[in-house]
């Protein structure tokens, strides 16, 4: 064990097995920031849809590549010549040096032609030149280079899209002053290298106009992962400071001790655990053993947990879990039977019903489709399954919102998978690191259905009096507040602030009705 460099929040500690990591030097409450840092390098990424549109070479607008402006020099999309991005070193000023050895602008194939995907390892490269002590800190960043092999479909995409595409378009165009001044070592490997940092290390920022950067940060970079993260990051999007671009905050969300490790999270807080090692494991080279992976039932929200499979008699009621979550060949045992299914099984059936869940989604599923597919899989699945989960969170943005779905037995049912949900939600992810924008929904949701059932009138036709509706409507009030206060820090990014905002709607309806009715809490 080693220890590095110190500071008032954290300390890096070495291991064999964690590489680099930070350890709290006190104890640390929510809201207290661990640190905050410039990113040594940002760039853009392709749009969804690149053939319609680009973002800027200088400030990352998304431009229509029918229509777009060109930089004078290298030809790549921008939003206007004058954009001051295009001089600037952080963004477009370097690397249009390089781009310029290839002037020629198309119209046809620009997605091939402009890969957006290529510039942050070519600014990478350019840190050499720019910014010598930079490129030393770039380098000291794991690349996993040794996992990344010819043969691999990560190296052999890294290579076909960007290493060939950098070489072939530019560098080998460029001037040997050029080439020597700017890029003095270049090479496929070093390229490839560029790949393997951004790919391990990279943060994704989006932008309020739909375009996505990926930065990357020194000391952010070393924390490790965990599926239950203690912290989250923020980014500085405001432009008015022009100097703090893309800054990241990291903060802490649940009560770390000192001497605790602070962790972030890689992978998707919904995923079973099994495809969230899976995923973690492709992406990043390591096989998590956090305490939710270690766990079968994972926090006891049974996330993974399918229902007994049975023999000829038929199934038990008893629910199938991995016997060692953390062995790929494990077993699945039921909770009350003998019977025991193999992994391979249980993930087939997994990713099958995965693909089914979301075509219904792709396809706007209707409360008809949803209600279908969760009938069918809940035959198998836990009610608490993660694919359940994704059905069930969409059905509730439904019922009590379309006049057939309002009766006072389907509102039940809403506040019921409302509050299933919740539980689920905050057990997984209690300091609202990577699940607040759900959380807000749920809470937003049962707060609606909450508001009908008080409104409506009883079986024999009369109204509630204030003594029955006044329970429903203080627990709609603090859902509300709840909704509102797990979205504090998502005002910055667009989907969290216009849900911000509808829910701030909501509070004002709400508290207008509460007051022509003379209800006071």
């Amino acid at each position: 064990m080693g220890q590095e460099r110190n500071n008032e929040t954290y300390e890096v500690h070495k291991s064999d097995e964690l590489g680099r990591y930070l350890v709290a030097t006190r104890d640390l409450s929510p809201g207290d920031v661990v640190l905050t840092e410039l990113p040594l390098v940002f760039g853009p990424k392709a749009m969804l849809d690149p053939e319609a549109s680009m973002p800027c070479v200088g400030c990352y607008k998304p431009v229509f590549t029918d229509i777009g402006e060109r930089c004078s020099k290298c030809g790549w999309p921008v939003c206007s010549g004058n954009c001051p991005g295009l001089n600037d070193p952080r963004h477009h000023g370097v690397e249009c040096i390089i781009l310029s050895a290839r002037p020629e602008c198309v119209l046809d194939n620009m997605a091939e032609y402009y890969r957006h995907d290529a510039l942050l390892p070519l600014r990478c490269a350019l840190l050499q030149h720019t910014d010598p002590e930079k490129w030393k800190t770039l380098l000291e960043m794991q690349s996993h280079v040794e996992c990344r092999t010819p043969g691999t479909e990560i190296y052999d995409e890294a290579n076909e899209f960007i290493v060939e595409y950098l070489i072939n378009s530019f560098i080998n165009k460029l001037d040997d002053s050029i080439k020597n001044k700017y890029l003095k070592e270049i090479s496929p490997d070093l390229l490839h290298v560029m790949c393997g940092i951004i790919d391990t290390n990279a943060l994704e920022i989006r932008l309020p106009d739909g375009a996505e950067l990926n930065a990357l940060y020194p000391t952010t970079c070393l924390m490790e992962h965990s599926c239950i993260p203690n912290t989250k990051h923020l980014f500085n999007l405001s432009t008015k400071d022009k100097n703090g671009f893309y800054r990241i905050t990291v903060k802490v969300v649940v009560p770390i001790t000192k001497g605790s490790h602070i962790a972030t999270m890689y992978t998707h807080a919904l995923w079973g655990t099994q495809a969230r090692r899976q995923h973690l494991k492709d992406t990043k080279y390591f096989s998590c053993k956090c305490q939710r992976c270690s766990d079968p039932t994972e926090l006891d929200t049974y996330l993974s947990a399918m229902k007994c499979f049975g023999d000829d008699k038929g199934p038990c009621d008893g629910v199938h879990l991995p016997e060692d979550p953390l062995d790929d060949e494990t077993e699945w045992a039921c909770s009350k039977c003998s019977i025991k299914v193999n992994n391979s099984q249980i993930n087939m059936l997994i990713s099958q019903m995965g693909e089914e869940v979301e075509n219904v989604q792709m396809m706007g599923g209707s409360v008809n489709m949803l209600e279908n597919i969760l009938c069918r899989l809940s035959t198998f699945l836990h009610p608490n399954h993660y694919h359940l989960y994704s059905i069930k969170h969409s059905l509730i943005q439904l019922y009590g919102r379309q006049p057939s779905y309002m009766s006072e037995e389907i509102l039940d049912k809403k506040i019921k998978m409302c509050k299933d949900l919740i539980t689920i939600t905050k057990t997984l992810d209690p300091g609202n690191a990577r699940l607040s924008l759900y959380s807000a929904v749920l809470h937003h949701e049962l707060q609606s259905a909450l508001l009908l059932k008080s409104k409506k009138v009883k079986s024999d036709g009369t109204v509630k009096s204030i003594e029955e509706t006044k329970p429903l409507l203080a627990e709609a009030k603090k859902s509300l507040e709840i909704a509102l206060n797990s979205l504090k820090d998502d005002i910055e990014e667009t989907s969290g602030k216009k849900l911000y905002e509808v829910i701030e709607e909501s509070q004002r309806d709400f508290n207008k009705y509460c007051k022509e009715k003379n209800i006071s809490f």
